[in-house]
């Protein structure tokens, strides 16, 4: 009899550490965000870094109002629309010279660069969650139609706010659709040597994905091993 519950209960926690880390290697988008919601521009790439541009809203924290709509892991969290929460990303670097494959499509790289997540101001501006980006990807035509992606290559790492301890710190990837570059001027490309980008300002939308944080697995795994032991001590092993 005793034989048998061990061996249900030993069943039941192999069930439970596969369930949980399937559910931490499947990454999925966390968090969207809209900051394109409004008229004016929300990114600057000035030739050296690109960011966004301070909307001049001083009781926010962040530089562009956003709304949020929480998915995934944490979709418990309330959304964020009326009043709005706040958004900075900054310090994007370009990495190399940008390519023009066949003259209508470029593709410039770039490296570094951080973003914070805020709640609304009416709660105290709270960070909900920073994150610290690697390797990023920006692709777009050479000219119209104004609109292009950039997409992170390289996991980032999660680095603080109220939600970080929800999130695998290591598991951070970051999407971004532009619309409207250069008020439907779009990308270029040009200089008397090596080709540069030359700066745009675009609208924005932007989704952050993660996957959960490992802890839950690590806790079954624990529980297969005591239970195992105790299984292998009840038969005298």
């Amino acid at each position: 009899m005793r034989r048998s519950l061990l061996l249900g209960i030993f069943c039941v926690a192999i069930y439970a550490c596969f369930g949980a880390l399937a559910d931490s290697s499947s990454a999925g988008t966390i968090i969207k965000l809209d900051l394109g919601n409004d008229s004016a521009q929300d990114v600057f790439f000035d030739g050296a870094t690109l960011d966004t541009i301070d909307d001049g809203i001083f009781a926010t924290t962040g530089d562009q109002q956003t709304s949020a709509e929480f998915l995934d892991v944490l979709d418990s969290e309330p959304a964020i629309n009326t009043p709005p929460g706040s958004f900075t990303l900054a310090g994007l670097l370009p990495s190399g010279a940008p390519t023009v494959l066949g003259g209508v499509l470029v593709i410039q790289e770039f490296t570094d660069g951080t973003f914070d997540l805020y709640g609304p101001a009416i709660g105290g501006n709270t960070l909900l969650l920073s994150g610290k980006l690697a390797k990023s990807t920006l692709v777009g035509p050479h000219g119209p139609p104004a609109t292009g992606a950039l997409f992170t290559a390289t996991f980032g790492m999660f680095t603080g706010g109220t939600l970080a301890s929800k999130l695998d710190p290591n598991s951070l990837s970051l999407s971004m659709s532009l619309t409207d570059i250069n008020s439907g001027g779009g990308l270029m490309v040009g200089g008397p040597a090596a080709p540069l980008l030359y700066p745009f300002h675009a609208d924005v939308t932007l989704n952050i994905a993660g996957v959960p944080e490992p802890t839950s697995a690590i806790l079954a795994l624990m529980a297969v091993v005591v239970l195992a032991a105790a299984a292998r001590r009840g038969r005298g092993y």
